[in-house]
């Protein structure tokens, strides 16, 4: 199944400068896949106006910080083609959606179009991916139990862990925008581990490559790998994009879920701790 989807989007640019060294070739990538190959003069004033948006985001290694600081700097910046160019950086729906509207017609239209289109695109997938998973988690009810064994071999089940918050983190080794959350995902886990779980639902992946990942990244929180049949946890629950995270209450009651939205998952739970 092709998966364009926006809260997935792991955008790699890579400047290049040619033999000409007045021009620069923008090539811009969605994984390995080219998007579009843009020159433009260095004293242009689109080269100039995405020199200045990168030093927006120099030096900034939190992801949330740098979410934070390229929305702003997109909202304040509509005319600029730099904003657009740094939008690749952005994960998160709610980000696109604030971002996206605010571009004037000169950027959305002008020399990078496709980029454009290709996030229009990439939203509107997300929003019909977004209101099917909605179907399938329903806020307030009973999350869908399930039984797999973990990656020590021993059985786990979701029930065990009632009495505590339980996030289900659904992703894949081979998913860049999983592996580019982990920093901020272990982060949130180390800060809150007393009174939250996190069981990370590896999918389409193999036992090799799965075991490899969560050493390869220090994962510290309980590891299952997707099962198939009625052991599927991510058809149980609609997933279609990775990451998808899914908060349950220590009740056992499904409280929210979020697509590649990691910072509104934050707030989302700090929130929920200052109500009780």
């Amino acid at each position: 199944m092709k998966r364009i989807i926006l809260t997935l989007l792991s955008t790699i640019t890579t400047l290049m400068v040619s033999a000409q060294e007045a021009d620069t070739t923008i090539v811009v990538y969605y994984g390995y896949q080219a998007i579009d190959t843009i020159t433009i003069s260095k004293s242009s004033e689109t080269y100039l106006q995405i020199q200045e948006a990168e030093s927006v985001v120099q030096g900034i290694t939190d992801e949330p910080t740098k979410h934070r600081a390229i929305v702003k700097y997109v909202l304040s910046h509509p005319d600029s083609d730099g904003s657009l160019y740094l939008m690749r950086y952005l994960s998160g729906t709610i980000n696109f959606k604030k971002c996206l509207p605010a571009l004037n017609e000169r950027v959305s239209d002008g020399i990078m179009k496709r980029l454009y289109d290709f996030f229009i695109a990439a939203e509107a997938e997300t929003d019909a991916y977004l209101a099917k998973t909605a179907e399938a988690i329903t806020i307030g009810k009973e999350a869908t139990g399930f039984s797999l064994k973990d990656i020590h071999g021993n059985l786990l089940t979701l029930s065990s862990l009632q009495g505590k918050y339980v996030m289900l983190d659904f992703w894949g080794s081979w998913c860049g925008a999983c592996i580019k959350s982990f920093p901020h995902l272990r982060a949130f886990y180390e800060q809150h581990r007393d009174k939250l779980e996190v069981i990370g639902i590896a999918c389409h992946d193999t036992k090799e490559k799965w075991n490899a990942a969560v050493k390869r990244h220090e994962l510290p929180w309980l590891h299952v790998l997707n099962g198939e049949g009625t052991n599927d946890v991510a058809a149980l629950y609609g997933v279609q994009a990775y990451p998808t995270y899914v908060l349950i209450a220590p009740d056992g009651k499904v409280l929210q879920w979020m697509a590649d939205d990691p910072d509104t998952f934050d707030l989302y739970f700090d929130n929920q701790m200052h109500d009780k």
